[in-house]
């Protein structure tokens, strides 16, 4: 018998078809079998203000309480290189006996934005969502504050962190201890106010900035004052939050060209700053949308703010059979390459050659 079982969930990162989906929107799986019990794994792939749901039900009847891990994760794709899988989440769950016919559901109403789905789809546009249960043994509590702690069995189950809502949250959005503010598009807005520690240590170009003749400037100032007239407040905010949280946010524009605007003065910012993850999260976005109409003004992106992946990308997309002769036809990319980047020809031949 064993004491664990694994499901696997595949979702669409495409808009949902309502019509396809049950009348409580989730997707069942099978029943499985883990640690003499029956339990059946749900997922609901748009729940509340947009985010993917994944839960564990108990199925069969039971006098006692049963203690599990549970474990939520996106399987690796074959657009991201590294570790198998992403976005992990775990914890520690206690079932208790229930009605016949009523069943116990608990796990992870908000495990990932649906915004965030496209970053981890494989090339067919889907996402594999795996969902784990470990029923974890030893003698079987018979109440909830009776339940032995984790320590105390086979395995360790870890929390997830929380250093990123708690900085968010607790710091940014409520400017507690706050040492900095800037003005950034005019004096319209009102002031963002941030830690000069934190920015310091995410920004090399924040540490050269405060722990130089500025911060000698400003010594005896409670808070110091930082005018950005060449930013937009919007842009400037969500990198701000970039830098507290490590997280790109969902959401970004109100369509695709709007995302596109707001990826775009992004990863600007993040070159200015030295931020190398946002920047290549942001072109990770803009891949991910990139069309023909809006493959040269990437191309030109990337060779302004030195996205050596991001170029190699385009430009592969350009040289495509499918997409050449739609490309070189756009006004903009006539203008790239004949006013902007005239050079940028020469670099596609090679890639060409290289490719045949």
């Amino acid at each position: 018998m064993s004491n664990s079982a694994v499901v696997h969930f595949e979702l669409e990162c495409s808009p949902i078809d309502e019509d396809e989906l049950p009348f409580d929107r989730a997707i069942y799986s099978d029943i499985v079998s883990a640690g003499g019990h029956e339990w059946r794994m749900a997922c609901t792939p748009e729940d509340v203000d947009g985010f993917v749901s994944v839960c564990l039900e108990l199925i069969s009847d039971g006098k006692n309480f049963v203690t599990v891990i549970f474990d939520a994760a996106i399987t690796g794709s074959d657009q991201v290189v590294g570790p198998s899988c992403f976005s992990r989440r775990r914890t520690v769950l206690v079932y208790s006996n229930h009605r016949p016919g009523e069943y116990e559901r608990s796990g992870f109403a908000r495990f990932i934005h649906r915004g965030d789905l496209g970053e981890y789809a494989w090339s067919n546009g889907r996402v594999t969502v795996m969902c784990a249960v470990s029923v974890l043994d030893g003698d079987t509590p018979t109440s909830i504050a009776e339940a032995p702690p984790l320590q105390e069995k086979k395995g360790i189950a870890v929390l997830l962190s929380e250093i990123g809502d708690q900085l968010g949250c607790l710091l940014l959005d409520s400017a507690a201890l706050s040492d900095v503010s800037f003005v950034v598009g005019g004096d319209e807005a009102p002031p963002l106010r941030a830690h000069r520690a934190n920015l310091a240590a995410r920004s090399p170009v924040f540490k050269a900035q405060f722990c130089g003749h500025m911060l000698e400037a400003n010594t005896d100032a409670p808070s110091l004052i930082i005018t950005v007239p060449d930013m937009d407040s919007e842009t400037f905010k969500t990198m701000l939050r970039f830098m507290y949280t490590d997280n790109l946010p969902a959401g970004l524009g109100h369509d695709d060209e709007g995302e596109d605007e707001a990826l775009l003065s992004l990863l600007a910012a993040a070159d200015r700053y030295a931020l190398d993850r946002l920047k290549l999260l942001c072109a990770l976005k803009l891949l991910q949308n990139m069309t023909v109409d809006t493959v040269a003004t990437l191309l030109d992106c990337a060779e302004t703010y030195n996205c050596p992946d991001l170029k190699t990308m385009c430009i592969e997309f350009v040289l495509d059979d499918e997409n050449f002769d739609k490309v070189v036809l756009t006004d903009s990319f006539i203008d790239l390459v004949v006013t902007r980047s005239p050079l940028l020809l020469a670099e596609m031949r090679n890639i060409a050659w290289d490719i045949q």
